[in-house]
């Protein structure tokens, strides 16, 4: 292998996804003050299939990955959305968003973005309705940490104060939200298709039926974001891998992972949680099939082929997305934070810290507490520290924010 040739496959890959990314970056945003989170939930408060119909229509265009959708769902269902619609909210918002369905349409052609977009929707139905039917009676109402994106915003009053909420909301909210794992999947899908040979899917796993079951394992415990997982599957594709397979492993793989299982497990008892993993499965390989029986498996080929070749604005995007990417990007530190003059270093337990939008959310709740200083946020730990003397407080602002908090030791 032509190790040179790494970084170019790498770099053509991002190149390849930018512009739509950074298109449907945008377009998140302006949904975002356009559709308040509040007439969501009156949308899908209730029992019956009016609610579960608008939970999953209104999680297609939502960009929202798996970390983010987890505590939005518990927010709903707190809030009185009925057990279907929080189940089909679950199924169909992490599947697609505006922004992955952009990528897509650039990737790998229009046909499959609505193809994407007509498996989440299904599948929201499907496990919504199934769950209404074949539940069996209602778990406890268990409280969970909320976490990010539930927080209530005030709206945003005149053109310029909306442009800037629609900007922050869709290049920082939603980026560094998913920054993480986007730029995982652009590297791994510029590595397989330097990596893997032309003919790897010309043997055993050429046969549909074993590429989805091996696509499926692979995708439902593993977490990868919708618009994260898009470089890898369109790697495999052009290593042979049938349209219908690739399908099937960007359906089941956002919405189905270690953490979504437990939360659906704990929430909503075993029962709704194979009802859930065999809805999205089985309507995955339904649609899967539809594709590599039909003359869309060429159409979506063609597509793949038309797009091997990279223009100049192709390259720029990029190079605007991995500038914006690295945008308050946390650095490493090799010693604690000392104590500031104006108090003494206090260490808080946040259990509910997830992602990186949630470090975002907490740093935002604690600058705004007169008398804290030097916040540093570990996500990994699940942890903040600062100097001051505010540390009730800090609590309740946290509270506030959503992010319940407790004294470490």
């Amino acid at each position: 292998m032509d190790w040179t040739l790494l970084p170019e496959s790498v770099w053509l890959t991002a190149a390849q996804m930018s512009p739509y990314l950074l298109l449907g970056l945008a377009v998140a945003g302006v949904l975002h003050v356009l559709v308040p989170a509040s007439t969501i939930r009156r949308h899908l408060s209730g029992a019956g299939w009016a609610p579960i119909l608008k939970a999953a229509l209104a999680g297609v265009p939502l960009p929202l990955c798996s970390c983010g959708v987890i505590p939005v769902a518990e927010h709903l269902r707190r809030e009185g959305a009925g057990r279907g619609a929080t189940l089909s909210f679950l199924a169909s918002t992490p599947s697609t968003g505006v922004d992955s369905i952009l990528a897509t349409s650039g990737l790998l052609g229009p046909v499959f973005a609505f193809l994407r977009m007509g498996y989440a929707f299904v599948a929201g139905l499907l496990s919504g309705i199934l769950t209404e039917r074949l539940g069996g009676a209602l778990q406890g109402n268990q409280a969970t940490p909320i976490g990010c994106a539930s927080s209530e915003e005030a709206p945003a009053q005149g053109l310029a104060a909306k442009l800037r909420k629609a900007l922050h909301h869709g290049f920082e909210d939603v980026l560094f939200g998913m920054r993480g794992w986007l730029w995982i999947g652009i590297v791994a899908g510029g590595v397989l298709s330097w990596a893997l040979p032309k003919d790897l899917f010309a043997g055993a796993l050429g046969n549909p039926v074993l590429s989805y079951l091996v696509m499926a394992a692979i995708g439902v415990p593993l977490y990868v974001c919708a618009t994260g997982s898009l470089p890898i599957a369109a790697a495999l594709l052009a290593k042979g891998l049938s349209p219908g397979a690739a399908l099937v492993f960007l359906a089941v793989g956002p919405a189905t992972n270690t953490a979504t299982i437990g939360f659906v497990g704990k929430s909503f008892g075993k029962r709704v949680l194979m009802i859930y993993l065999a809805s999205l499965v089985g309507v995955a390989f339904a649609f899967g099939a539809a594709i590599d029986l039909t003359g869309l498996q060429a159409v979506i080929r063609k597509a793949v082929a038309c797009h091997e070749t990279v223009a100049w604005w192709e390259h720029a995007s990029a190079v605007l997305l991995i500038v914006l990417s690295l945008r308050q990007l946390p650095l490493p530190r090799f010693r604690s934070v000392p104590p500031s003059a104006k108090g003494v270093l206090v260490k808080l337990s946040i259990p509910s810290i997830s992602c990186g939008n949630c470090v975002r959310h907490v740093k935002a709740a604690l600058e705004a507490v007169p008398g804290i200083a030097d916040i540093e946020v570990d996500q990994q730990a699940k942890s903040v520290q600062f100097s001051g003397i505010a540390t009730e407080t800090a609590i309740a602002a946290l509270e506030k924010a959503g992010y319940p908090a407790s004294v470490q030791a």
